[in-house]
């Protein structure tokens, strides 16, 4: 969970990662005449702005994607020279749909309770198409969008299985969300796919595991694991991302 101050952060109308964007630039504003001033690294903007690392990170997608800065392999952070002498805030400001991170967040929230609930209600009809659905994606002929569907589809059985018109609705949306989202799609063409599904094929069959055994609380754990370990891959993607940019 982000650690932010409430009267700064939780009070704007805005999503997070563009309320730290803004700070951001306001920063390289305040330091436009000093051309041997460097924007900090993303650990100490997280310490100075009292957010998460993925805030962070979301933030500088942002201003990336708002031609601000570019993030350069090992060199860093660099501030892009502007066609006029101020930031444009207006378009800082404009709202580019929920961040990857975000996005995974609400879902480590909604789909581990809904694994919880579903494990109350589990029957052999619905574990046998949760199987169906890891079985087909375990087929090694499979392209990138199948195995999205089909991860996709088992995620959703959970979300009726909790036989709960709003949980569906929620996550349906979640992952509505996730699709549209431009700043998931940058990061996401630099995931390793065929190397990671190992383990993600693993976290399913530990969330099937547990609702066989209408355990709720190994349910609700073993889909937050399998969320966070999303999250720590499409961090190392945004890495890779990164290093594979030009360098300084």
């Amino acid at each position: 969970m982000d650690r932010v101050d409430g009267a700064n952060y939780q009070l704007s109308n805005k999503r997070l990662y563009q309320v730290v964007a803004q700070r951001i630039a306001q920063m390289i504003e305040a330091h436009s005449g000093d051309p041997s001033w460097r924007l900090p690294s993303e650990r100490e903007l997280a310490e100075e702005l009292q957010v998460s690392r993925p805030s962070i990170r979301e933030a500088v997608i942002a201003l990336e994607m708002r031609g601000v800065v570019e993030v350069r392999g090992r060199a860093g952070i660099v501030i892009l020279p502007r066609k006029t002498n101020d930031v444009n805030f207006d378009i800082i400001n404009t709202d580019i749909g929920p961040g990857p991170f975000e996005l995974l967040q609400a879902r480590l929230a909604v789909e581990s309770g809904a694994a919880a609930i579903a494990a109350q209600r589990a029957n052999s009809y619905d574990i046998m198409r949760l199987e169906d659905s890891i079985a087909r994606m375990q087929d090694e002929g499979s392209s990138a969008v199948h195995n999205e569907k089909n991860d996709r589809e088992f995620h959703m059985i959970i979300a009726h299985m909790t036989g709960n018109a709003i949980v569906v609705s929620i996550t349906e949306a979640l992952w509505a969300q996730r699709d549209a989202s431009r700043m998931w799609k940058k990061i996401h063409e630099h995931m390793h796919g065929d190397a990671v599904r190992p383990t993600w094929i693993g976290d399913h069959h530990a969330i099937v595991a547990a609702l066989k055994l209408r355990n709720a609380d190994a349910a609700y754990k073993a889909m937050a694991r399998h969320i966070n370990n999303v999250s720590e891959e499409l961090l190392q993607a945004d890495e890779r991302r990164r290093l594979t940019g030009p360098e300084d």
